[in-house]
């Protein structure tokens, strides 16, 4: 009987343990057999560095999800890298520390719960051996870890959960895995920037920062070594000084090197100054003469999709911006001058009111693949909604260009990293004091906003109708302000006007 109960009283702790055991094989196959897979992939990984590059509370979010990746024994070195191309080195290495610690210490409190009774179960009560384990751990434990956190080839969720089974307090593994966890953090997030730098650009600065970062990781692994010869008692504060010391010199070194690879846009910047102007496009000169053209779309053409998905939010946003006003003055220059389409496609245009003079007269004019750019020939529909509108930034929608009248004109400058953030905000103030797009109508005795349909078929990027509202009452003032925050008044889109954007013959 007696022994029934002892096999009873050690069946609990060794189902946690179990549980513990199983938890991260479940973590991985969710892993393979789910869609969250498909996160784990390059264009994944690309896909949710643009989102959160984006994203007001980009570092809570980062936090949340290392930490809690962390806790759940996923490899953290994806969310590593990702920390690093978001926010650069300096921020990168001290939001991944710090979700890194709040995940390591969520994982060792989830083993603790869970699986140390189990192994006390498992080895017995009485044993000896526990007991030769219990003293040793209590000796060397705060050195002993923080050695092991000191070596990269030590897998760190292996050594959260591990670390969780053994007799260590936790006060005890809180601090040694904060003091030992900086150095590999900050080489971690180095080589992760020096990588990203890397896939930027083809240069010698380039590869030395990968070699030097790489470097940095096997030193790394010796350092424990290297300090108890030199009588270092505390392997982390050593690692901490002499490792970040030579990343934070190395990545300063790098910071000072432009990024390459893509076009600088001077050839686009040359032909939209030749043929913009106020009154609308100069097709027929551009339409004489399109050798400019034709040299920029080369650009386009020649340049390496690598180097385009490396770059920076920024530079990429730049790139398509002008690619895509770019294809589309090309595809209007092929076709000029534009005459009515016939046949089924005559009748639907048409049908539908669209102009004859419109770039709908062109045989799929937003779906045909017709642009050379990046590697593979484009169509104006996968530039602007599968490339440019994922980034997140509604303001493309005041740059980009249709060919149309109603569509916010093009300005006589290509579109550049350095001054996107400006140039956008300048075409959303031409747009909402344009009448042609934006005001405020009182002549029905009930003021009503009119705003061109375009914010109408592409509301969802501003968060809906009501997005577009608080959208555009932040870019005025006075009465469009108030008339714009009153849920009273009724927002009416206009109608869009698809005659050509051409100057007056």
């Amino acid at each position: 009987m007696a022994e029934v109960t002892s096999n009873a009283r050690r069946a609990g702790p060794l189902m946690k343990l179990g549980l513990l055991a199983v938890f991260p094989i479940g973590v991985f196959l969710i892993a393979r057999l789910t869609p969250l897979g498909a996160y784990l992939t390059r264009d994944g990984i690309f896909q949710f560095i643009d989102w959160l590059s984006g994203h007001p509370w980009a570092p809570v979010i980062f936090v949340a999800l290392y930490a809690g990746a962390t806790a759940l024994a996923v490899p953290g070195t994806i969310l590593t890298f990702a920390g690093g191309a978001v926010f650069g080195f300096w921020w990168g290495t001290l939001l991944n520390m710090f979700a890194a610690n709040i995940g390591a210490n969520a994982a060792f409190l989830l083993a603790r719960t869970l699986g140390r009774d189990g192994v006390r179960s498992l080895m017995g009560d009485d044993s000896r051996a526990l007991e030769k384990l219990d003293n040793v751990v209590g000796r060397h434990g705060f050195q002993g870890l923080l050695t092991l956190r000191l070596i990269p080839l030590v897998p760190f969720n292996a050594l959260n959960f591990g670390s969780g089974l053994m007799p260590l307090t936790w006060r005890t593994y809180a601090l040694a895995t904060l003091i030992g966890i900086v150095p590999g953090t900050a080489i971690y997030t180095f080589f992760a920037d020096s990588l990203l730098e890397g896939s930027r650009e083809a240069s010698t600065q380039a590869l030395v920062q990968v070699f030097i970062a790489g470097g940095l990781l096997v030193l790394l692994s010796f350092l424990p070594a290297l300090l108890k010869r030199l009588g270092i008692r505390l392997p982390g504060m050593g690692a901490l000084v002499l490792l970040c010391a030579g990343a934070a010199a190395t990545r300063g070194a790098a910071a000072q090197e432009p990024a390459s690879g893509l076009p600088d846009h001077s050839a686009f910047t040359a032909v939209l100054a030749s043929v913009v102007t106020d009154a609308g496009v100069d097709y027929a000169a551009l339409a004489a003469d399109p050798s400019g053209l034709e040299r920029y779309i080369a650009e386009l053409e020649a340049t390496d999709p690598n180097a385009v998905a490396g770059a920076s939010r920024e530079e990429r946003l730049a790139f398509w911006i002008n690619a895509y006003n770019a294809c589309m003055l090309k595809r209007v220059v092929s076709h000029y001058p534009i005459r009515s389409a016939r046949g089924l496609r005559g009748v639907r245009n048409a049908v539908s009111g669209r102009p004859a003079n419109s770039v709908w007269q062109i045989g799929d004019v937003f779906t045909g693949a017709h642009c050379p750019v990046a590697g593979a020939e484009r169509s104006q529909d996968e530039i602007e909604h599968e490339i440019i509108r994922p980034m997140g930034e509604p303001r493309i929608h005041f740059a980009i260009n249709c060919a149309a009248v109603s569509c916010p004109p093009l300005i006589r400058e290509a579109y550049r990293a350095e001054t996107l953030e400006e140039q956008l905000d300048s075409r959303v103030m031409a747009f909402v004091r344009d009448p042609l797009h934006f005001g405020v109508d009182n002549s029905g005795g009930q003021p009503v906003v009119r705003v061109n349909e375009l914010l109408n078929w592409f509301s969802e990027d501003f968060g809906g109708h009501d997005g577009v509202r608080a959208f555009l009452a932040g870019h005025v003032q006075g009465a469009a302000r108030e008339a714009l925050e009153d849920p009273g008044v009724r927002l009416v889109f206009t109608d869009y006007d698809w005659t050509l954007n051409d100057i007056p013959k």
